[in-house]
């Protein structure tokens, strides 16, 4: 793929992790990537630490494109960022979207805080690709061959836009309303469960953990409450 598509630039994952302050790292990461002409910013990741004071970790897949000299086509670039600590008002604000934009900035400059699936934003502009029909006569979207990585980043979700998928879309958006692709995208989604396996691992050990302290915290009560009685 990289010998057929050498304007696609492909960048390595980084999994460092970063500063310990919380915070909320969308806002300097959108200074940060200002300069490019488009870019999503996917919530890859999320995390929780700690029993009795909880740390709130998020990671972030950034899509960016930046004009190709010589042309009109954007080279686009896609990258897995360090782990940040975030604080817990935009963990909370965020929890829902994993797996989904929840920043980004158009082709003509717009910054968009909208949260939608990945890719979604280019279906139907004919300058990525174009609509096709499958065997069962169904509409679905078709990136060009110098675009793939958009594809790609679709692609984990295990199948390709169709135009009822798209309608339902930009319904959602009309009424200013974020997509959840009738329950497959989201934290909550079944195909972020495919894609993503390893966050629902995390969460469900921790919830072990909390029901096990749970137990444990009941139990010494009653046991506390037993040896009360029997020295009456």
């Amino acid at each position: 793929m990289k010998r057929n598509l050498p304007w696609i630039a492909w960048t390595g994952l980084s999994l460092v992790v970063a500063g310990c302050t919380a915070g909320n790292p969308l806002e300097p990461l959108q200074r940060e990537l200002d300069r490019f002409a488009e870019y999503s910013v996917i919530l890859a990741d999320m995390r929780e630490e700690g029993t009795f004071s909880t740390d709130y970790w998020h990671q972030y897949r950034v899509t960016t494109g930046r004009p190709e000299p010589g042309s009109e086509d954007l080279v686009y670039a896609d990258s897995i960022r360090e782990w940040e600590r975030v604080d817990r008002q935009t963990y909370t604000r965020y929890q829902p979207y994993l797996g989904m934009v929840i920043i980004s900035k158009g082709a003509d400059g717009s910054i968009d805080h909208g949260q939608h699936p990945p890719g979604y934003q280019y279906v139907g502009n004919e300058r990525y690709g174009q609509w096709r029909n499958d065997r069962s006569g169904g509409s679905f979207w078709e990136f060009y061959g110098r675009y793939a990585l958009l594809s790609h980043v679709i692609g984990g979700f295990g199948r390709p836009i169709y135009r009822n998928d798209w309608n339902a879309y930009r319904d959602n958006r009309g009424l200013g309303q974020p997509y959840f692709g009738s329950g497959r995208y989201g934290t909550s989604g079944t195909a972020t469960r495919q894609s993503n396996p390893s966050f629902f691992r995390r969460q469900e050990a921790r919830q072990r953990v909390r029901t096990q302290g749970f137990a444990d915290r009941v139990r010494g009560r009653m046991t506390g409450g037993s040896a009360r009685g029997l020295g009456k």
